[in-house]
C-alpha cells in the first residue's frame, strides 16, 4: 500500500500473524503487546518501527504506552484474549479473575477509544460457557457505543491450505460506517459461483525436500510451482527451519506402519498407546486442506500432522507454510517456542482478508467520502 497507514494496537499478539495481515490490509501496528518473551522478540524482527511491550498487560496504561507515539487516532484496536473464568457453573460473577485478560482487552478499547475493534476466538466463542462469554461481550461493547458484526470463518474458504475456523468480531464506534464479513473466494458454498477450489496441502509445500530421520534440508527441491508457493518464497534462496526429529526405533517403525491417511487404529495392538485419540498418529492427506494446526504438529503422537509421504512428522517451515507465513519471516527461539508460536497464530491471510474488510469501511463514510488515513 503506498502513503500513509491506519493505526493499529494488537493484544495478545504472538509472533505476528495477524499483525502480518493486517499489515498486508494497510495498517500500522504502534503498539502490541503479549507476555511470550520469545513471541515479542519474533513480532519485534517482522515489525521493527511497532513499540512492543512485552509483559503482564495487567500492567498497561494505555494511554500512557500510545503517548508521543506519530499517528492521528487508533484506528482499530485487535486481539483475541482467552476467557476461562466463564465455565464457572452457575457463576453470578463472570468477571471471574481467571477471565481478567478478557477484560483487560475491553479496557483497552475503553482507555483508547478506537474507532473499530477487532475481536477473535475459538470458532465455538458464541457457544462458549452456556453463551456467557458473547453475552459479557456483548453487553460491554453496547455500553462502549460499539455496535458489530461476527461470524465463523474457515481460513480455508480464502485461500489457506489449512481448514482453521475462528470466530471474528469487528466493532465500529458511533458515526463510523459499518462492516461486512469477507465473502469466501475458495471453496463449495450455497449462492457463490466464482470461488476457487481450495488450496491442498501438497499445493502448499510440495517444493520442500524430503527429509530423513534427524535430517536438516537448506534447498529447495524445486521451483514454486504453485502461486502459493511462489507467494511465499517470494525472492528467499536458502531455505529455514526444515528439519525432521531424529526418533528412536520404536517411533521409526509406528510412521513406517501408518498408510496413506491412516492413524492410531491402523497400528498393530503391540504399539498402540493405552489410551488416544482417533487422529494420534495419523497421516496427512496431501489432496485436501490440512485439518487445524496446532502448537504440536511437529510431534507425531498429537493430532493428525504426519507427512503424506515421509515418516515424520511436519517440519517447522512445512507447519508455517500451512499457516501462511511467508518463507522470510523471522522466528526467534528454539524449535518448540517457534513451533508453538506457528501453531498458537492467527494465520496471516485471515488477518488480511477480515484487515481489508475493516479497510474498506475506515476509507469511506457515511457520506461516501473518502476518510484520510492517520499519519
Amino acid at each position: 500500500m503506498s502513503g500513509s497507514r491506519f493505526a493499529a494496537v494488537e493484544l495478545f499478539c504472538g509472533a505476528g500473524g495477524l499483525g502480518l495481515g493486517l499489515h498486508q490490509a494497510g495498517f500500522k501496528t504502534v503498539l502490541a503487546n503479549d507476555c511470550d518473551a520469545n513471541s515479542c522478540k519474533s513480532f519485534k524482527c517482522n515489525f521493527p518501527d511497532a513499540k512492543v511491550v512485552c509483559g503482564d498487560i495487567h500492567s498497561i496504561d494505555f494511554e500512557e504506552a500510545v503517548d508521543g507515539l506519530e499517528f492521528g487516532s487508533i484506528d482499530l484496536l485487535a486481539g483475541g484474549p482467552p476467557c476461562q473464568g466463564f465455565s464457572t457453573v452457575g457463576s453470578k460473577n463472570e468477571r471471574d479473575p481467571r477471565n481478567s485478560l478478557f477484560y483487560e482487552y475491553l479496557r483497552a478499547v475503553c482507555e483508547l477509544s478506537p474507532r473499530y475493534v477487532l475481536f477473535e476466538n475459538v470458532s465455538g466463542f458464541k457457544r462458549l460457557y452456556g453463551g456467557r462469554a458473547f453475552e459479557a461481550l456483548s453487553e460491554e461493547l453496547d455500553n462502549l457505543g460499539y455496535e458489530f458484526v461476527h461470524g465463523v470463518l474457515n481460513a480455508a474458504d480464502y485461500g489457506l491450505p489449512q481448514h482453521r475456523q475462528r470466530t471474528i468480531v469487528i466493532g465500529w464506534g458511533k458515526g463510523e460506517q459499518s462492516v461486512s464479513l469477507p465473502v469466501p473466494t475458495h471453496g463449495s458454498h450455497e449462492g457463490l459461483f466464482s470461488v476457487k477450489s481450495y488450496l491442498t496441502l501438497m499445493e502448499a509445500i510440495g517444493d520442500l525436500p524430503e527429509l530423513g530421520v534427524g535430517d536438516t534440508s537448506t534447498q529447495y527441491k524445486s521451483s514454486p510451482m504453485t502461486e502459493y508457493q511462489a507467494d511465499l518464497r517470494g525472492s528467499v534462496q536458502h531455505l529455514t527451519w526444515h528439519s525432521s526429529t531424529n526418533y528412536g526405533e520404536k517411533m521409526r517403525e509406528i510412521l513406517s506402519l501408518i498408510p496413506e491417511g491412516g492413524s492410531v487404529d491402523d497400528l498393530p495392538e503391540r504399539l498402540r498407546p493405552k489410551s488416544y485419540f482417533g487422529n494420534t498418529y495419523a497421516r496427512l492427506l496431501p489432496g485436501v486442506p490440512s485439518p487445524t494446526i496446532t502448537r504440536n504438529f511437529g510431534t507425531p503422537s498429537s493430532s493428525r500432522c504426519v507427512h503424506p509421504y515421509q515418516d515424520r512428522a511436519l517440519s517447522t517451515r512445512e507447519g508455517a507454510r500451512l499457516q501462511g507465513f511467508p518463507d522470510s519471516y523471522q522466528f526467534v527461539g528454539g524449535k518448540v517456542s517457534v513451533n508453538l508460536q506457528i501453531g498458537n497464530a492467527v494465520p496471516p491471510l485471515l488477518g488480511k482478508v477480515v484487515g481489508n474488510a475493516i479497510m474498506e469501511s475506515l476509507r469511506v463514510n457515511k457520506s461516501g467520502n473518502a476518510i484520510l488515513s492517520a499519519s
